[in-house]
């Protein structure tokens, strides 16, 4: 009799339960209470935080990055070696024949090209010269001396005036040469990361608004900043412009929004 009853109360179990069983799901209730613009927001949140990300990388690498050696790499120079050519001209701005020239090393003091002479036309050719400081010396009976500094160039070196007189004039064309200073790279790169990693930060910002859903311009305006981090040059820009375009279909689920349709 016991045992009988025992059974019966495992049926009623069975049978309670299984009902229990069916109306649980956390899956598909879930699914029933996100509405479509719910789950654009959730999408448009997700991309801006990675377009965010990859800024948060790209400035990181820029700043962890060394603008000597990508000055020093091929992007900026072509050729290990140029031929140095130019022209000798007098205060007329006549050429001036038979000036010899010498290409001497900065550092240890020694002429590296000699006996190099200006020919009828003031011009002259020094062949196959590493891109590095330098000195050019003219020298002339009747004129100064001229010393001058700079770095080769594939354009040439400017024209030299020779002035009529003694001693020596020193033309320091390595500043016009030169055209961008290390310190000046290094100072673009640091602003350059800095401004990546700042407009980054904003689009981590934004994507957190996204899912606040109180300002919809706000957000927008915060997306925009984020568009400048550039992760990944076009990647990160391109997630993040995506982003925005989702929230403009529910502009309307926005808070202030909201209010301004009442007013």
């Amino acid at each position: 009799m016991a045992s009988r009853k025992r059974e019966q109360q495992a049926e009623v179990e069975i049978v309670v339960q299984a009902p229990q069983l069916e109306e649980v799901g956390f899956l598909e209730l879930n699914e029933q209470e996100l509405t479509d613009g719910e789950r654009r927001r959730r999408i448009a949140s997700a991309l801006v935080m990675i377009g965010a990300m990859m800024g948060i990388l790209s400035g990181t690498l820029i700043l962890q990055g060394n603008p000597s050696g990508l000055l020093n790499s091929s992007i900026f120079q072509s050729t290990n070696s140029l031929d140095i050519h130019g022209f000798v001209l007098d205060e007329a701005g006549d050429p001036v024949a038979n000036v010899s020239i010498e290409l001497v090393d900065i550092d240890s003091g020694s002429a590296i090209k000699q006996n190099i002479f200006s020919d009828e036309n003031g011009r002259y050719v020094i062949d196959a010269v590493l891109v590095q400081e330098y000195e050019l010396h003219l020298e002339k009976d009747g004129y100064e001396t001229v010393i001058l500094l700079f770095v080769p160039e594939p354009i040439g070196i400017s024209p030299i005036t020779m002035v009529a007189g003694d001693g020596k004039r020193v033309v320091d064309d390595y500043t016009k040469t030169e055209g961008w200073s290390l310190d000046n790279a290094v100072a673009l790169a640091t602003f350059e990361g800095l401004f990546t990693l700042g407009c980054a930060l904003v689009g981590v910002h934004a994507s957190f608004e996204i899912k606040r859903k109180k300002r919809y311009r706000r957000t927008q305006a915060l997306c925009w900043v984020g568009l400048f981090s550039r992760g990944m040059i076009i990647f990160g820009p391109t997630l993040i412009l995506v982003g925005m375009i989702l929230i403009m279909f529910n502009k309307e689920d926005f808070a202030d929004q909201q209010v301004e349709e009442v007013l």
